[in-house]
């Protein structure tokens, strides 16, 4: 549950300077779920019906700009199954909505089995990620944290006082190692090059609420 990631998350940066707050902890959470779900996409499966032409209408639970088309059983029930091969579909934009064309039609009432992604769902009810993807997960959350605890230090220095600048250069090069260490556990724990781009501007449907279930604070977090 999402209390589980919040936890995670607060213990792996132990922030004793208290600069985190619960909003900042919450926001680096739902980059890293965007991020898991560009990485380890959540699969649905759902039978469409033909209506006797090459278009079919997107499944009811596609998400739109999200969601990515992985294949087309037709017809249902072979085995081995039989797929539409990827260069006779496509998604076909019309001017008030989207479709999946094909090459050839559908008779009428002839089921096709879709399979395609859609996001993660985490709230104080529901987790739909793998219970060992979560510390990977506040890992990376984690990481985003401390980069930003990284910068702040790194610039916050008096020059005027020698001593005080060394002092926070070295805690911003403390807070810079333990992120670079966390996002490599998240990599290495998927088995991801990360290297390889990832989509940006991915929304995530995370439910802000503390631990309790109540509304977010806005008080800094207490360790």
């Amino acid at each position: 549950m999402l209390s589980d990631y919040q936890t995670l998350t607060d213990n792996l940066v132990r922030d004793d300077t208290t600069k985190i707050t619960v909003a900042d902890r919450d926001r680096a959470l739902g980059l890293a779920f965007a991020r898991y779900g560009k990485d380890r996409p959540r699969t649905k499966v759902e039978d469409l019906v033909g209506a006797g032409t090459n278009e079919l209408a997107l499944p009811v639970g596609w998400q739109e700009g999200f969601s990515d088309l992985k294949s087309l059983e037709h017809p249902v029930g072979n085995i081995p199954p039989t797929f539409i091969a990827p260069e006779f579909r496509r998604l076909y934009q019309k001017p008030a909505s989207t479709v999946i064309q094909l090459d050839s039609a559908i008779g009428a009432g002839q089921a096709v089995r879709t399979t395609y992604t859609i996001r993660h769902q985490v709230d104080g009810v529901t987790d739909t990620i793998p219970v060992d993807d979560r510390e990977p997960i506040a890992s990376y959350a984690a990481a985003i944290l401390l980069d930003e605890l990284a910068a702040f230090f790194s610039g916050a220095s008096d020059s005027t006082i020698q001593a005080d600048a060394v002092d926070h250069r070295s805690r911003g090069d403390q807070f810079a190692s333990r992120a670079s260490r966390l996002r490599k556990f998240y990599f290495d724990q998927l088995g991801i090059d990360p290297k390889r781009e990832v989509a940006a501007g991915t929304v995530v449907e995370l439910d802000v609420r503390d631990s309790l279930g109540g509304p977010r604070m806005t008080h800094r977090l207490r360790r």
